[in-house]
């Protein structure tokens, strides 16, 4: 079986155990009558897994054979730039509960441009603070999504 083959077949088994896991994703009264809830997007990402995953698999690949080595196929990518944004991605999710949802937003946005290669503080600065903010402000102002503000605010009696 060909390298792409075998991972539709893992891309498909992924995406029905996601759309599988969607459907249990709780739903108030209110909301099960509505036409976009919180399983929406689940189940869209689960259809589209799916179909992507039985494309490739149904259609020919691009290497009939299917006997390049991982070596060859992943030869000059920069592993370790990927490595270091899924850890800051990690610890990303790890910090948010304790630091907020804008405090750990700019840290990650400005590790990530970091590892990226920007080195200008003021240009990281300018980049990440006004769009954590903007977005905060959407979510909470505008669309009414409580976004709770850290543990260590409330362990600090900030709030």
């Amino acid at each position: 079986m060909a390298r792409e083959k075998l991972g539709a077949l893992v891309m498909l088994l992924f995406s029905m155990a996601y759309g599988l896991l969607a459907l249990k994703i709780p739903l108030s009264f209110i909301a099960q009558g509505e036409f976009f809830t919180s399983r929406t997007m689940p189940y869209a990402l689960a259809v589209l897994g799916i179909i992507l995953a039985l494309l490739i698999l149904v259609l020919p690949t691009a290497d009939p054979t299917g006997k390049h080595s991982i070596a060859a196929e992943t030869r000059g990518m920069d592993w370790k730039t990927a490595i270091l944004l899924v850890v800051g991605m990690i610890l990303y999710g790890l910090l948010m509960k304790w630091l907020g949802f804008i405090i750990s937003s700019i840290l990650f946005l400005l590790g990530g441009f970091y590892v990226l290669g920007e080195r200008r503080i003021k240009r990281m600065l300018l980049a990440s603070i006004p769009l954590v903010v903007g977005l905060w402000f959407v979510m909470s102002a505008l669309l009414g999504v409580y976004i709770a503000p850290g543990e260590l605010f409330y362990m600090l009696g900030i709030l």
